[in-house]
This record gives structure tokens, sequence and C-alpha cells, in this order.
């Protein structure tokens, strides 16, 4: 398995993004993967399938759009790091679930798929950058500058908050 910050930051290059919010779906599109999008029964957010040649993720609508945007990402580095699980349908596909057991962050593969996540949606270049504009206000609040950010990479409250924690930028 290759290192998933690394994977994200080429991938990144490779597409020339140096804005953000990362337009996620359109890259993931770019790279042949289709997306398609259903509500699903029970707590899974998405999933990502190999079917031969074809590479699809699986979103489900019933989550916010920024649940979504982090769905894609999350998917898109199991489709760029592992191989997959094996699922019979009428024939052998690979698949990853992603479900509220991903985001505990106790398997391996989980892992290094969230981190892929995280460096692609929130390009720590990126938010650096972000922070020490923000940093020259000077009354900026901890809380006032994560739902900034968050506002400004198109992710969540939450998933901005450990990003900032992961990156050093701000204490646990």
């Amino acid at each position: 398995m290759s290192n998933p910050v690394m994977a994200a930051q080429s991938l990144l290059r490779k597409h020339a993004i140096d804005i953000f919010p990362v337009p996620i779906e359109s890259m993931a599109r770019a790279e042949g993967v289709i997306i398609t999008r259903k509500a699903f029964d029970g707590t899974q957010s998405g999933f990502a399938l190999r079917d031969g040649q074809s590479r699809i993720i699986g979103v489900n609508s019933a989550t916010s759009p920024r649940r979504q945007r982090f769905t894609i990402a999350h998917e898109m580095g199991h489709l760029d790091l592992h191989e997959g699980k094996p699922l019979i349908v009428d024939h052998a596909m690979r698949i990853d679930w992603r479900d509220d057991v991903s985001s505990l962050g106790t398997n391996e593969e989980e892992i290094e798929a969230n981190a892929f996540a995280a460096e692609i949606l929130m390009p720590a270049r990126m938010i650096r950058s972000q922070v020490a504009s923000y940093a020259q206000d000077g009354n900026i609040t901890r809380d006032r500058m994560i739902v900034r950010l968050a506002r400004d990479f198109d992710v969540s409250a939450e998933a901005m908050g450990y990003r900032l924690i992961n990156l050093g930028i701000l204490a646990s």
C-alpha cells in the first residue's frame, strides 16, 4: 500500500488543483470513476465498487452534501490505495462499504482512506496558508476559525476540527 497523504497530493498535482474547495467530484470523474447517488437503507454513507475495469462510487443521497463530498474522497482513497474485498452479486466484484464503523478509525484501510480524504479535501499547504491569513486578524477565536475554514473547504466543522488537530495547528 502506498502512503495515503502522498497519493492524495499526487492526485491534486496531476489535476493541477490549487483552489478550494477542491472539486472532488469532477476530479473523480476525470479519473474515470462513475459516481452514483441513491438513498440507502441503514448507516452506509457510500461504497467503492470495482467491476472489471469500471470503478464506481455509490453515495448515500440522504446524507448532507458535505458528507457526500467526504464520502467521495474517502472512496477515492479506497480505489487508489486498496484492492477491496470481494462481493458476489451476479458475478465477482470488489467493494468497500463506508458506514459508521469506517469513521471510528479502527481498521488500517479505513484509517488510510480517511487520511487520503482529509488531505485531498483539506490539503495541508492550503490549510496552513488560510490559517496564516486568518491569524493576521488577531481576533479570530478557535471555533470561528474552524467554522470559516470548514465553509472555505466545504467540509463539516467536525472534519475541519480534526484536521487542524492532526496537523498540529490546534491542540486537542
